[in-house]
C-alpha cells in the first residue's frame, strides 16, 4: 500500500471487527470477532478527534477465511481525474464475515469544508485476491453528508476452485425474460399503447435493461422484453431476495382494426387479448362480462400446458362488443383471469335485451408440476363455476 512520506500515526489495538454468523449477506447487529486486529493510521499524524462509521455487506454467499483483510480509506476525493489525498484509513486483518463494522478516525484539522471526502473500501483475501470493493461512491462529513455510511461491495475475484465451475466470465451479464404479472392495451390521445408489468430485483446490481421491442404480425402483438442480470454461479447472488413490481410501455406501431380480437404476448406467451370498439357504439366503457361456466382443459403441445375455456354473456346485447382477457399472475401460483367486453358509456341509450353468448379460450401455459395454483375468473374462485379451487399438474 502507497504512503505518503510525512509523519503518520499507526495505531494497532485489539479489534473492533465483526462477525455474523455465515452468511455473507447477513441481517442483523454485526458482532465481534475476537481473533481480529485493527491499524489505523492518520496520514497527516495528528491526533484524531473524529470519525467516521458504517458496515460493509456483500451478496455473495463466500465466507471470507482468517486471512482476509479489510482496507477502509478516507479519501479526499474534490478533484475529478486526480489522485485522491488518502486523509485517514483503517485496516481489520481477519474481520471475520459480513456484516462488518468499521470506524475510520480522523483529524478535523485535515478536513476542508466545501471540499468531498468519500469512504473506499476492498477486501483482499489471504491468497492475495482483490476480492471486494465498492463500485459506488460513498460521500462522507462535508457537503451535507453523514458521518455513517452503510456499503455495499461487489465481487471482483472469486475463489478460483469456485470460478472453475462457472462458463464464461462471471462478471458478463446475461439477458433473461422478467416475471411478467400482466399486459393490457389503453388509449391516450387516440394512440394504442401496451403496459407490461413485471417482477425486477431490486437488490443493488442485480438488474439492468435489456432489449424490448414491439411487432403487429397478423392479430398477433408481439413483444419482446428482456433484463440483463447477473449470471448463475455456485456463490449465488442474492438478488432474489426481495422485488420490486415495474411497468413498462410500448406504443403499438400501426393501426387496428376495430371488431377485431388482437393477442398480445410477451417474449411468445400469451397475456392478454383485446379489440377496438367499433365506431357505431360511440364511447365505450369496458366492463366485465357475466361467466355463465367455466372448464380447465388440457392443450394438444409438445409441453403439457393448459387453458380455460370460459363462456361468459353480455347484457344489452345492442350496446356491447367483445373484448378479450387479461391474465394476471402474482406470488408465483395464483393466476387471476378477466373476461371483459365494451359497453356504451351513455346510461340513457336504448339497448336491446338480448344476451349474446362468447367462448373465450385463455391460454394458461406450461405450469409447474407438483405446484398448487390458485385461479380466480372474474373475482371467483373456479369452484364457483364447478372445476376444482386448485390447479395442481400431475396430481
Amino acid at each position: 500500500m502507497t504512503r505518503r512520506a510525512n509523519i503518520f500515526l499507526l495505531v494497532t489495538a485489539v479489534a473492533v471487527a465483526v462477525l455474523l454468523g455465515f452468511a455473507a449477506c447477513g441481517e442483523g447487529e454485526p458482532a465481534t470477532n475476537p481473533t481480529a486486529t485493527v491499524t489505523a493510521e492518520v496520514t497527516s499524524g495528528k491526533e484524531p478527534n473524529a470519525s467516521v462509521r458504517g458496515t460493509v455487506t456483500y451478496r455473495e454467499d463466500i465466507p471470507l477465511t482468517s486471512g482476509a483483510q479489510l482496507e477502509v480509506e478516507l479519501r479526499d476525493t474534490s478533484l475529478q481525474d486526480a489522485a485522491a489525498p488518502l486523509i485517514a484509513q483503517q485496516v481489520i486483518e481477519d474481520p471475520g464475515q459480513a456484516p462488518i463494522a468499521f470506524e475510520v478516525e480522523y483529524s478535523r484539522d485535515d478536513i476542508v469544508e466545501g471540499h468531498t471526502y468519500s469512504i473506499q473500501v476492498r477486501i483482499i483475501e489471504g491468497d492475495g485476491r482483490l476480492a471486494f470493493v465498492n463500485d459506488t461512491s460513498f460521500d462522507v462529513i462535508t457537503r451535507g453528508n453523514p458521518d455513517e455510511v452503510d456499503i455495499p461491495l461487489v465481487l471482483v475475484q472469486p475463489p478460483p476452485e469456485l470460478a472453475a465451475q462457472v462458463e464464461g466470465d462471471h462478471r458478463t451479464w446475461v439477458e433473461r425474460p422478467p416475471e411478467v404479472i400482466r399486459a393490457h392495451a389503453w388509449d391516450e390521445g387516440g394512440n394504442k399503447h401496451i403496459r407490461i408489468e413485471y417482477y425486477q430485483s431490486d437488490v443493488e446490481n442485480c438488474a439492468r435493461p435489456g432489449s424490448q421491442g414491439i411487432e403487429v404480425a397478423g392479430r398477433e402483438i408481439a413483444i419482446t422484453f428482456t433484463l440483463q442480470q447477473p449470471p448463475e454461479t455456485p456463490w449465488g447472488s442474492g438478488c432474489g431476495a426481495s422485488y420490486v413490481e415495474l411497468d413498462n410501455i410500448e406504443r403499438i406501431p400501426a393501426e387496428l382494426e376495430s371488431g377485431k380480437p388482437y393477442t398480445i404476448t410477451v417474449n411468445g406467451q400469451a397475456v392478454a387479448s383485446f379489440s377496438v370498439p367499433d365506431e357505431k357504439l360511440g364511447h365505450t366503457v369496458i366492463a366485465d362480462s357475466l361467466v355463465q361456466s367455466v372448464e380447465v382443459v388440457e392443450m394438444e403441445s409438445d409441453l403439457v400446458q393448459f387453458a380455460l375455456r370460459i363462456v361468459s354473456g353480455r347484457p344489452s346485447g345492442s350496446c356491447t362488443q367483445y373484448n378479450g382477457y387479461e391474465i394476471t399472475r402474482t406470488n408465483g401460483n395464483r393466476i387471476d383471469v378477466r373476461v371483459t367486453h365494451h359497453s356504451k358509456g351513455d346510461p340513457n341509450v336504448i339497448c336491446t335485451k338480448d344476451f349474446p353468448i362468447d367462448e373465450t379460450i385463455v391460454p394458461l401455459g406450461v405450469l409447474e408440476e407438483g405446484v398448487e395454483y390458485t385461479v380466480t375468473v372474474n373475482g371467483k374462485p373456479l369452484s364457483e363455476y364447478g372445476e376444482q379451487s386448485k390447479v395442481v399438474v400431475g396430481k
